[in-house]
This record gives structure tokens, sequence and C-alpha cells, in this order.
């Protein structure tokens, strides 16, 4: 095998291509001195200190022990003497446009200078803003010279990730600001700039510096600069490309120092020009995604169809070739002399080469070799790809079969395969035996190298799971109205009884001008059949266009719609086939649960269930099993919201799956749509595990209802999509396992998520959002429990006033509530928009309500935020105990344990940063109210708690150690609860922000060694242990925590960090964080690339709702493919088209049209007519030429044909006279005898007409030869031998053996040869289990079976029977270049 040296460009291509990008991201930071291991994830707001000794890349090292001074005291406390400053500016020239709103106003060309007096600020700017008709967009901040981004979504840096400042930094983007927060120390003066698009050049400027800047591709495309500002030493200059199509797209500017300016929207980059004449190079990338997947493969599976006028080809085994399943290998191009084929790598996955590194991977070309080889030329598979089958020299005449055995085509010597052309213009000039008449498709699709550019077989690289068809046709214009059919599926699956209606589709031979495959269009008069598994046909499908059929017994089925010319030269368009699974009714075990083993089963179950009723049955399955492409429509009834009233949920009570699905431990991978894996549950899922994605707003259950239960169960798919809630259709819940609990009554089991693990992230645009349970309906009589779950995923909503939680969230109106116990969030948790975050539950109702023994490590964000609750409702009467946080939180109103509460909250520890403007360690805002309930009246006491984390917060926050803000509100007694809370030391300068007069304030700050010192133990109480092995760094950990020392560390799964957000076209990058499951100390760190999230468009302004760059369109009858904006026309210079010449009789025509110059659009068309034009003749032809013969008189017409429409002027008929008979000089036919005579038959030459003479009889002195010539006459007479000749080979036998030694010598040789082949050919024919080979004449004749059979032909029977046994066609690839015409 050649082996090509991978070329430097690659090699550049590839190292530019790994260069991180820097941006603002929820980041991760490894724990503090003072804080827990199992610190986790991020959100916008101050970050946890890295040790010393941690880098982000790398697992934590156990936490160094700090001792009580360095942890707190005054000496911490201190200010700096020399406070650094922090000087903002930004690119705005304008000097009455305000930028910065908060901490104090600053305008366009100023430098606001402020003091981090506090160690603690929030930065407000304009977002966007206006110069003149210009909106700009902030779109990066500098700090200390390096770029950061924004692009409307909100972002975190980890502590020490920004020079100058010791802890993380944040951005915040909401409706008309952006907010940059950050705190901890600072090390030195900081600047800060916040850089806007799309900025107008100043009038009254001009340039400092000018640029050079050029493309560094012209085929990508050219650029052009702008002058925008001067600032300081240097120039801004707009650089804005053209690209060639829109299939490129700019991606960066660099000077020569390999400084890079990066494009946002693909048209534009801001440079910073810092001499005259400076150069920059502008560099582009795709706009559009690779299309072929450029890494190494030893072999791949694709589904393969060859047809020759519209029917699928047989193999020369027997194998239909036609929706096959085939592995093609990898092999060596070059053993086969193909070489100049070999497919090497592109810089964007299509377009040209460019470098000579071989791919080495199975493509079109090798699929076509292999099964020419496999399956036209007979080889076993151990045979093909070898390059040993001389395949490019097979030239044996051939019987090509359709599938139904009936014959296609001889290929009369034609090569079996004939590549010709160059790489990626490689011509097919004979396939399969077949000339170069033909097409393929893949994917359905017309093949494309790049835009407008057809692929030739050696470019297409495949895949798993590729279609590849391939259209051998008679007809050579089958191109130009021609091309394949296809159902709107490649596989359906039905149940047993029932009818499928599957709808045909057809495509064109050709890319359209925009580089686009044809589009598909419905297509009707096809014939459709239905066919068993061995492509046997068993009916026809009813319809035209969409063709129905009912299939009554499980298996495995195929379906086929085929042209209406098949099988003749009117055939244009290759066949649709699709793949049929028929479900059948699954093993029953002894314990009435069916036995779930495929997909097919899981239909089957779901059919059983919703169509027939059966809600109450129960499965196991048996399998990991894969129903992503199953429509599946989940169990019970699929209603669209609930209505809580005499009816609940306003359905039916019995159309709700009240039965069983037991996974015993297996997967089910989903791709779920409209619905989860159950509608509507009152009875169990359990030990199952679901991966994929979900858009249906769950992965397991829409509503939980009465009894249901979800038990034992882990979820990996990605959430997203809505739960509705109500009849208010922007009302919506969204959680991996359940979005909606509501349950009325009383029954004999409470309604529960207990022991599930969700890792998937869960994303929404809707309001209340979680992990595990998306929301608890109002009204909900019976109590719901929650227990020993845990979140690993991301949980974000971007909704305005959302809640949002790793565990659950409440409504206001229940009258019981959850029993939430022993869970876990490990996520991050985020209310983009505003809302409110929690990492367990996010609002506790008003309903009786306890949260026991569960913790918190992931970061938190909301507008109000909390560790464990985000806010509990006016006049609740809950209960919040044994918890503890260790994550950052975040927010408006944020706490560590609650970021607003009433209830009794005791036996609790906050060791994370909290930052907001009304913020605590313990709570933001605490109200003491006084309720009379379970709980001895302590609605609002607080006791037994402590808290390490610091506590900042901007410029005028209302912050403390313990608490924000201690609130006595209203309320039915006026003695007002303790709150008694112990907090590190150092973690704030007041321990309680604020508090109302009555309040009872038992708050104090404690040293490090005085936290964790026994007095402090006994202080707290038995919900206190010590922290013997070291996870909460000493301080004291809740009785029901592991603490002894973690002997051996137990890796849990997986859990994402968020670093970096991804955004519309940029990826971003997260931390997969694996902590030990015991301990929960941190084991390992991994950065990951994530995908951008593209663009989100609004179709009434073609713009991104997500960014707010403008949609480079792609137009479709005026229409915008890609963002549905329709284009305001704008027409162009008028264009011929439809013309229709005149002739020399009929006056001719065309439409002169115009075309929008914007998107292409017809905007205008008029019919022009041509007027004839007149014959022109010429000399007279002869036609319908007619042979005299021997006997009659022959005849011709003299025809004169105008040289211009080639018409008809004239015609005059001419006879010519017969010729008479030529005979040759005749031969014996019948041997003359004593007793009879004999007959001369003579034939003329010409039109092979005889006539016969007679020959006398012979004399008596002649017996001798008399009895000769009767053997011979018998012999003769015997003729095409078939199982009825045995009397007269007999008789011939029985007279020549009758005959004399001296007879028998008149006898000739070749006619004694005439008995013996005949003889030898009867008794093959009547040997046992011997079929018939080659005739023995040329005579035909007709066997038994009504087969033609010949004799009288000598030559090789093996070959003969070889040939008739094999003989095909078909599979896998031939080319489509339709009539000489390359695909390009």
């Amino acid at each position: 095998m050649k082996k090509r040296i991978v070329s430097l460009l690659l090699a550049l291509v590839m190292a530019v291509s790994l260069l991180p990008v820097s941006a603002f991201a929820v980041d991760v930071d490894t724990p503090q001195d003072d804080a827990p291991v199992a610190e986790t994830q991020t959100v916008p707001a101050a970050e946890q200190q890295n040790d010393e000794n941690t880098t982000p890349d790398t697992p934590a090292e156990e936490p160094q022990q700090q001792d009580a001074e360095s942890a707190g005291g005054e000496d911490q406390s201190e200010e700096p003497a020399a406070e650094p400053k922090i000087y903002v500016t930004s690119n705005i020239w304008d000097k009455n446009v305000e930028v910065v709103t908060t901490p104090s106003s600053v305008k366009g060309g100023e430098t606001g200078e402020f003091t981090y007096g506090k160690r603690a600020l929030t930065i407000g700017v304009a977002n966007p803003i206006t110069i003149g008709t210009a909106t700009c967009k902030v779109r990066a901040v500098v700090v200390n010279g390096v770029e950061y981004y924004s692009t409307g979504s909100n972002h975190n840096l980890a502590a020490g990730a920004v020079d100058g400042f010791s802890k993380g930094v944040s951005i915040a983007s909401g409706l008309g600001s952006i907010r940059f927060a950050f705190g901890g120390v600072l090390s030195k003066d900081v600047q800060v700039k916040f850089v806007y698009d799309n900025v107008p050049a100043n009038p009254d400027e001009t340039a400092t510096f000018s640029p050079v800047v050029t493309s560094s591709n012209a085929t990508h495309g050219s650029v052009t600069a702008a002058f925008s500002a001067n600032e300081d030493n240097s120039s801004i200059w707009t650089v804005t490309a053209t690209p060639k199509d829109e299939w490129y797209k700019l991606d960066y500017v660099a000077d020569e120092a390999g400084n890079q300016f990066a494009s946002r929207d693909g048209k534009t980059a801001q440079i910073t020009v810092t001499a005259a004449d400076q150069k920059f190079t502008a560099y582009f990338t795709a706009a559009v995604a690779p299309m072929y997947d450029e890494t190494n493969a030893d072999s791949v599976t694709v589904n393969v169809t060859i047809s020759n006028d519209g029917i699928p080809l047989m193999g020369k085994d027997g194998t239909i070739l036609a929706n096959l399943d085939v592995t093609v290998p990898y092999f060596d191009l070059d053993d086969y002399g193909l070489g100049k084929y070999y497919r090497y790598g592109t810089e964007f996955g299509w377009g040209s080469y460019n470098n000579d590194t071989v791919i080495e991977r199975p493509t079109a070309l090798h699929a076509y070799i292999y099964i020419i080889e496999r399956y036209y030329m007979g080889l076993p598979a151990s045979q093909c790809g070898k390059g040993t089958s001389g395949i490019l020299d097979y030239k044996k005449a051939t019987d090509v079969l359709y599938m139904d055995g009936g014959l296609a085509y001889n290929s009369n010597r034609t090569p079996a395969l004939n590549p010709t052309g160059s790489a990626t213009s490689l011509y097919m000039k004979q396939f399969w035996g077949h000339d170069e008449n033909l097409m393929y498709f893949r994917n359905h699709e017309y093949p494309l190298m790049g835009k407008g550019w057809g692929s030739t077989c050696d470019y297409i690289l495949l895949s798993d799971g590729d279609r590849l068809d391939v259209g051998l046709f008679t007809n050579w214009d089958f191109y130009k109205d021609g091309g394949f059919n296809q159902f709107s599926q490649d596989a359906y699956t039905v149940m047993a009884g029932e009818t499928l209606t599957a709808t045909t589709f057809k495509a064109g031979t050709s890319a359209g001008l925009d580089g686009e495959s044809p589009a598909l269009e419905p297509i009707s008069g096809l014939k459709a059949a239905v066919y068993d598994a061995n492509w046997n046909k068993i009916g026809d499908m009813d319809g035209d266009g969409a063709y129905s059929y009912t299939f009554t017994k499980a298996g495995t089925y195929y379906i086929m719609a085929t042209d209406a010319g098949a099988k003749t030269t009117a055939a244009h368009y290759a066949p649709a086939t699709a793949k049929v699974t028929v479900a059948g009714e699954p093993e029953k075990n002894a314990d009435e649960y069916y036995q779930i083993k495929n997909a097919a089963d899981m239909y089957w179950f779901q059919q059983y269930v919703n169509e027939q009723g059966h809600y109450d049955a129960k499965a196991k399955l048996a399998a990991d099993i894969d129903i992503s492409g199953l429509d599946w429509q989940g169990l019970g009834e699929n209603i669209n919201h609930y209505s809580v009233g005499n009816s609940v949920l306003g359905y039916q009570g019995d159309k709700m799956f009240s039965g069983e699905i037991d996974g015993q431990g297996h997967t089910l991978t989903v791709s779920f749509t409209g619905s989860p894996l159950v509608n509507l549950l009152t009875g169990t899922v359990k030990n199952l595990t679901i991966k994929g994605k979900s858009e249906a707003g769950a992965a397991f259950v829409r509503y939980l209802l009465y009894q249901g239960r979800i038990e034992d169960c882990v979820n990996y798919a990605s959430v997203s999509g809505k739960i509705a809630m109500g009849q208010m259709t922007e009302a919506g819940a969204t959680a991996a396992f359940a979005g909606v609990a509501a349950v009325g009554g009383s029954y004999g089991r409470v309604t529960g998520i207990v022991r599930c693990v969700n890792y998937g992230d869960v994303q929404s645009d809707y309001d209340h959002v979680a992990g595990i349970l998306g929301q608890i309906a109002n009204s909900v009589a019976n109590a719901v429990e929650i227990k020993s779950c845990k979140n690993y995923g991301i949980v974000t909503s971007k909704a305005f006033s959302s809640k949002v939680s790793g565990m659950v969230n409440s409504s206001m109106g229940l009258s019981k509530g959850i029993d939430l116990a022993d869970c876990e969030n490990h996520g991050a948790i985020s209310a983009v928009n505003g809302g409110t975050a929690a990492g367990i539950m996010a609002d506790m109702g008003s309903a009786q309500q306890t949260i026991s023994r569960c913790l918190n490590t992931g970061s938190i964000f909301g507008f109000t935020a909390g560790g464990i609750v985000g806010y509990c409702s006016g006049g609740a009467v809950t209960l919040i105990e044994s918890c503890y946080n260790t994550g950052s939180i975040s927010g408006g109103t944020a706490g560590g344990i609650v970021g607003t509460g009433i209830g009794e909250l005791t036996n609790c520890y906050n060791t994370g940063d909290v930052t907001g403007n009304l913020a605590g360690g313990i709570a933001g805002n605490q109200v003491l109210w006084q309720y009379p309930n379970t709980h001895n009246y302590d609605v609002g006491k607080v006791s037994n708690c402590y808290t390490t984390g610091k506590v900042t917060g901007s410029t005028g926050a209302t912050i403390g150690a313990a608490v924000g803000k201690l609130h006595t509100g209203g309320g039915g007694q006026n003695t007002y609860r303790d709150f008694q809370v112990y907090a590190l030391e150092g973690t704030c300068a007041q321990l309680v922000g604020q508090k109302s007069e009555n309040a009872k304030d038992v708050t104090a700050f404690k040293t490090a060694a005085e936290l964790k010192s026994d007095a402090m133990l006994t202080t707290l109480g038995d919900g206190f242990k010590a922290d013997g092995a070291n996870i909460n760094n000493g301080y004291p950990v809740l009785v029901w925590q592991v603490s002894e020392p973690c002997t051996k560390h137990t890796p849990g799964e997986i859990v994402k960090v968020s670093i970096q957000n991804a955004n519309c076209t940029t990826g971003g990058r997260h931390y997969d964080v694996v902590y030990c499951t015991v301990c929960l100390k941190e084991l390992s760190r991994t950065i990951v690339t994530d995908e951008p999230l593209g663009h989100d468009w609004d179709s009434a302004t073609g713009k991104c709702k997500r960014c707010g760059i403008t949609c480079d369109h792609k137009w479709t009858n005026g229409k915008c493919d890609t963002c549905g904006y329709a284009c305001q026309h704008v027409g162009g210079d008028a264009v011929k088209e439809k013309e229709v010449p005149a002739t020399c009789t009929k006056d001719g025509s065309h439409d002169e049209v115009v075309y929008c110059t914007i998107c292409k659009a017809e905007v205008s068309r008029k019919t022009v007519t041509d007027k004839a034009l007149g014959h022109k003749e010429q000399p007279a032809v002869k036609e319908n030429v007619k042979a005299p013969t021997c006997t009659a008189d022959g005849s011709h017409d003299e025809v004169v044909y105008c040289t211009i429409c080639k018409s008809e002027v004239s015609r005059t008929n001419v006879v010519d006279k017969a010729t008479g008979h030529k005979w040759d000089d005749g031969v014996v036919t019948t041997q003359p005898t004593t007793g009879k005579e004999g007959v001369k038959t003579f034939t003329c030459t010409v039109c092979k007409e005889t006539k016969t003479e007679t020959i006398d009889k012979l004399g008596e002195d002649q017996k001798d030869q008399s009895a000769a010539n009767e053997a011979i006459n018998l012999i003769n007479g015997i003729g095409t031998v078939t199982k009825n000749s045995k009397d007269k080979i007999d008789a011939a036998r029985k007279a020549y053996d009758g005959l004399t030694e001296e007879q028998k010598k008149l006898v000739p040789d070749s006619v004694l040869k005439t008995l013996t082949d005949a003889e030898a050919a009867y008794a093959k024919l009547t040997k046992p289990g011997t079929k018939p080979g080659k005739p023995s004449t040329s005579t035909d004749t007709k066997k038994d079976d009504g087969k033609t059979v010949k004799s009288g032909q000598t030559g090789d029977a093996g070959i003969v029977l070889y040939a008739a046994m094999g003989l095909l066609s078909l599979t896998g690839g031939a080319l489509v270049l339709g009539k000489k015409k390359k695909q390009d």
C-alpha cells in the first residue's frame, strides 16, 4: 500500500484549530483551604480559591490544614493601606452616550476610576447602545489586555483566572445591561475595557495608522477594511469579508506577530493597528458542516440497492440486491492499480484536497469494487477486496438477472468495472457489465463535493448506516426527468394487524445552482408491493402516492415502489425500498410480565397498552434496546396539559398507565420528541437506565399521579422541551424523571421518586426546571416523597421568573407537601434570566414540608438563590434540617442554605462562597414570623448552624457572614424566634447585614480553631460530630456524614462542570470531574470541548434571537430556508427562459423573466412570440427501402427534407423489379433405397426458398447401400433430443446395429456421431438429480417443464451450468454518471 506523508499545511491547520479560546463561562474551582474537598461547579459570582498546588486540569490534592490565625481574625479583615484602583473604559467615542451606568456614570471617551473598598464591585454597562443609526452590542470585556467574551449569556471565570483578581469574575446579561462582578483581593490596578461591535467611525477623527489587509485564500473570499476609531497608540479598523459564497465565512484576521482578531458574525472582525501599513491576513472557514467523516475506519456497513430499469437485480449467488446491508472493508486501491483514486484530506470536510495524507476509510469506489467481486463475479467474501480478482480485466459474457430471475441484460463481454478519468473526476465507463448510463445517490441525495459541485465515487467517504442507491438505465434520457424514488422513511415499525401507509417521493439526478441536492417531490403512479424477508412478493399495496397495506403477522418485511415503465426502455426512476418490522406479541413469563427483547417488542407493548387499552400491562426488559428510531407516543393517554378539578388533571382515570416497567438494569436508548417513556403514571417504572435525548420535557414520565413510583432508575439523556402546566400554554415544567406530580385522594402507597440519579443536562425555556421532578401541582391532597436521589446534570432555565433546582420545585397551593430526604445535587443550577434557583428545592410551598439530610456542591445562580432552598413561600410550615452546602451561591438574594427563609432551619452548615445584593452565609433574607405548626411554633427559628463561606456583594449591598437581613414581618404573635448562627471570622465585615429591632440575633464570629473545637460540638448539639476523616477541613460535620478516613476511593460517575458556555457559533468547554462516592474527594478533572449551540432565528427579522446577528440567507421561493425570513424583492435584468424555438411552419416563444437580485426568486414573467422561419429543402434521400425479392417487386421512397426543421417536404414512391431465384447445387435430404425413391433439395441462395427433385430407387444390385441409407434416414430423423426421443434413438440404433460390417462402412462418420451424441444427451436428460446441460443441437424444443433446451451444439457444459447458476448483477455501487454525464 502506498503511504502518504502528512503535509505541513495540515499540521498547521490542526495546530491552529486546537488553540484555546478564552471566554466567560461557569467554571469550577478546586476547594480553598477551608472548604470541603467536594466543591464542584460555579455560577456567575465570586468563586472559591484554588488550592495553590491545584490546577483545573489535575485532581485536587488533599487540602492543607489552616491555622486559626490565617483563617480569620482582625488582621485578615483590615483593608490594605493603598487600595488598587479599577479603571474602566470602552471603545465608544460619542461623549453623549452613557456606557457605564453603575456604580457611577461613565460616558463614551471617558475613563471611570473606581475604588474596590468592600472587596466586591459590580460594574453595570448599557447594552445595547445606539450611535446614530448604529446599534452597538458588547462583544467582549478586556481585562489587563486579555480579552474575554460575552454573547448574551451568563459567564464565570474561576478564581485566579483573571489577571489582578484573587477571586472569580462573573458577567451576567440582563435586559438592557451587562453586569461585570468580581470579589476577593486586588493584587494591582486593573484596566477593564468594554468592547462594542458595530461602532461607527468618528466623523471628526482620522486614522493614526492604516492596515494592509489581504485574504489568505482568494478562492474563499475577499476583504475590505474601514476605519472605526483611534485608541491610545493604535487605530481600530473593521474588516468586512465577502465570502465566495454562503459555504464560507470569515474566521479571524491575524497580524504578522500571530495576534488573532476573531469574527463573531462570520462577516466582520475588528483589528487593532499599531503601525503604518501593518500587514494583516484574513482567514476564512466553512459555514457549512463537514459532509464526510475524514477519520480512518477499517470497515463500514452500508445499505445497498442496485437496479436496472427500475427493478433491483439478483447477485450471482441469488442474493437480492435491494435494501441489502453490506460490510465493506478498507483496502489499498493501489492493489488494483487504482492508486490515483486515493482519498485525501480536505480543509473543511468538503472541497478540494489540501494534503497528501491518505484517508484509510472505505469510499463508494471501495464499495463498488467489493460488491462487484462479491455479487457479479461470485467470489466468496474472503477473496473480495484483496486486489487479486482481476476485476478490471473481467469481461466474461454474463446474464444479469432481475430479482425475479428474469433476464435484465447480457453483458456481451462488457467489462465488469472500468473506472476512467482523474481523481475526484472519476468516470465510470462500464459498471456491472453495463455501459455508463447510470447514476448513484448517497443517503437519498445527489452526492456533493462542494457548492454546485458533484462528487464521484472515489471522493465519497462512507459511514456506518449510509445508503447507496445505484440505478442502471437503458433510456439514455433518464437523467432529464428521472432519478431516484424513496419512501418517507427507510424503516417502519408497525404492530401485527396494523395498516402501514407509506408516501413516495422522487429526487432528480443533479445538484441545484445553490449547491444543494435536488429537492424531494411527491410522486404517484408507482407500482407498490410487499415482500417477505427473502424478497418473495406477498401482495400489492393500495393507493397512489400514499400506499397502504395491513400486516397480519409479525416478522420482517420489505416494501418497494417501482416506476410504471420498469423493465422497459421507458423506465427512468430507480425503485423506492424500505424495511418494515411488524411487532408481534412478546413472550410472557409466569408472573405475567412481557419479556421485551428488542425495539419491535417495545413498539408492540406501546400499542398493546395505548391502542388496546391494557393500561395495567407489565413488562421486563431482557436486553439493552435502542428505540430511537421508533415513533414513540408514551404509555397512557397523551394529554398536553393538566387541569385540577373534579376530574384530576382533566383526563379519564382509566387511561393512566397503572402497570409496571422493570428495566432489570438494562438501558433504553431514546430520541423522544412528543412524549417521554410514560405519559400518565400511576404504576411503577424501576431499575431502568435511559440514554440519548428527550425533547418531550422529561425522559421518564410526563405526569406522576396517585400511587405512581419511579424507583432505582438512572438518566443520561439530555432533556429539553416542556410538560404543560394547566391551560396556560406559556407555563411548563422540564425535568429528567417527571415533569409534574399531581396527587389527589387517598391511596395505598405514596407517590414518589426514590434512589434515582440524573446525569443528563436539563435545559429549558420554561419556568419550572429540575434535575428530578419539575413541579408539584396545586391542590395536591397527598404528600410526594423524593428520597435518596442525586443530580449531576447542569440544570438551566432561560425563562423569566423561573424556578430551577437540582431536585424538585414545589407549588404554593399544596395541602400536603414533599418528604424530601437524603438527596444530593452536584450539578450547576442557573436561572439565567432571573428567578429562583437552589440545589435541592427552588420553592418550598405553603404545605407542611420537610427537607432532611440533603447536600449541595453545585454552583447556584438566580435572582433568589440558595444552596438547599431558594425561597420559602409566605406562611410556609416547613423544616430544613441536617443539610449542608459547599457550592458557590450568587444572585440578588443569596444564602448558603436558603435564599429567602420563613420556615425553621436547624443543624445545617455552609462552606460555599455567597455573593449578592442581599446575601448571607446561611440565609440571604430570614423572616422570623411565627405561626402554629408541627414544629412547636418555630416557623422562623434558625438554630445550631454555622458557616465558613465568604460573603460578598456590590457597593451598597446588604450582606452578613450569617444573614443578609433578619426581618420580623407580620404573623400571628409578637414573640419572634431566635437566629443562632456561628460564622468564621473574616468571611464578612459583619455578622448580620440588617435586622429588625425585635429580632433575636444569637450570632457570633468564631475563629477556625473555635469552630473546630469540642466546645463548638457541644454548642451545636447532637446533630453534629467531629470531622474524623477531614472531609470538611476539620470543621464539624453532620452525624449522617461519612467521617472515617476513606481508605480506598470509589470513583463515581463523571460530573460536568462548566468553564465556558457555548454560544451560537463558538463551542464551550467544561470539566468532566470524578468524585469519590464515599468521601466526595475530587479524583480527576478533564477539560472537554462542547459544540456551538447554533442560531435561534427570528423569522420576522431574520436575526438570531440569541446573539442578534443577521442570517446569511439561503433562499427558496423568496423565503430563507435557514431563518424563515421573507425577502423584500429587488428586481434585476430580464432573462430568457422556457424558449420554444420557432420552426419553419410554427411560431416559437420564450418567457422574459425578472428575478430578485437578493433571493433569486421570480418577480415577474412575460411570454413573447417568435415568428415561423419557413422551409429550406435539401437533396432527396431514400427511405422505406423494400428490397425486391426473387419473386416480388420491391420499392423505395425518394424524400426531400427541410434543412432547418428536418420535416418532410415531399415524398415519391419508386418500384424496384423482382430478381428471380438463384438455386444452389442441391443436397440429398432423403437417401434412396431399393424400395423407396430419394429426395434432393435445392435452396435459393437469396431468399432460402427450396424445391425438390426425386432420386430414382436403387437397383437390386445396390442392397447394401439401400440398407445403409435406411439406417442413415432413421438417424437423421432423431432431431432434437428430449425425454420422448427414446423410440427414435432405439430405432436408429437397432437399424445401425443390424447392418453388416460392409454396410456400416457405407454410413458416414458424421452420421454415426449424430447417433452417439443423441444417446449421450438422452442419458444425461434422464439421469436422476441432474439438470440438463447445454442442448446438443441448435434447434429449440420445449421440455416437460416448459423451458427450452437445445441439442446439436458442442461446448463446455460446465461453463454453461456455471453461467446459468449465477449470472447476476447487483450490489454495491455503480456510478451515477448518466448519459456520459459526469457528476460535477
